[in-house]
């Protein structure tokens, strides 16, 4: 019974991650789907960019985020003396290296570091401006490369919720195994134990049977 309850926990868990990263898994594969279309002649028309429109340059800002590439610090036009962060020059640098659109496939997902998601978060998932629908007027390439850091953001988000699920459907699944091993041995003990008692069973049988044989050939003697 105990074994049977938590197999069924395990179960229940199971489930439970797989409903909630039902909601993840489609974002993702859908960004996954978006970067593939984009060919290096897109990313290299961003790049080419002089005075990249603002969607394009808010996207890129968002990457560098997810990169963790550090903005640089310019002169403020609308403040003299004053700096202000800037992320198209880190973007550049990020869209000229060869392997960038390979770089975002094998983004490791699973870890992405909390001061990353906090910014994303903050800055760029409830600005109105950063809508795939937006950008894509602007550029292609920054349609999906702001489907991708989206689907990310939904990812991370519901993996930490399904994170400490999976790990106590990891215990309950070891207990599981450890108590369906128990079980086996005891099943066994209790097949040896009966095979003993039905050997038992046999011999008095066999025992009573030549008594009975011993006692009728008495008769005739007596």
């Amino acid at each position: 019974e105990v074994a049977s309850a938590k197999a069924k926990e395990a179960t229940d868990l199971k489930e439970e991650c797989e409903n909630d990263l039902a909601e993840a898994i489609p974002a993702l594969e859908a960004a996954l789907a978006a970067l593939d279309t984009l060919k290096p002649a897109d990313i290299t028309i961003v790049k080419s960019m002089k005075n990249p429109p603002g969607g394009v340059k808010l996207v890129m800002a968002a990457v560098c985020v997810m990169k963790d590439a550090k903005p640089d610090r310019i002169n403020d036009p609308a403040n003299p003396g004053s700096k202000i962060v800037d992320y198209w020059g880190p973007s550049k640098k990020l869209l000229g290296d060869m392997s960038f659109l390979n770089s975002l496939k094998i983004y490791d997902k699973d870890n992405i570091p909390v001061h990353i998601m906090k910014k994303i978060r903050q800055e760029f998932v409830p600005n109105p401006e950063f809508d795939p629908n937006k950008v894509k007027n602007a550029s292609s390439a920054a349609e999906g490369l702001c489907k991708w850091v989206l689907a990310l953001e939904i990812y991370d988000r519901v993996a930490k919720v399904v994170a400490p699920k999976k790990e106590a459907l990891r215990e309950a699944e070891i207990l599981v195994n450890k108590l369906m091993e128990t079980l086996d041995e005891k099943r066994a003990e209790l097949a040896a134990v009966e095979a003993k008692l039905t050997a038992l069973k046999e011999s008095l049988r066999e025992k009573k049977e030549k008594s009975t044989d011993c006692d009728s050939a008495l008769i005739p003697l007596l």
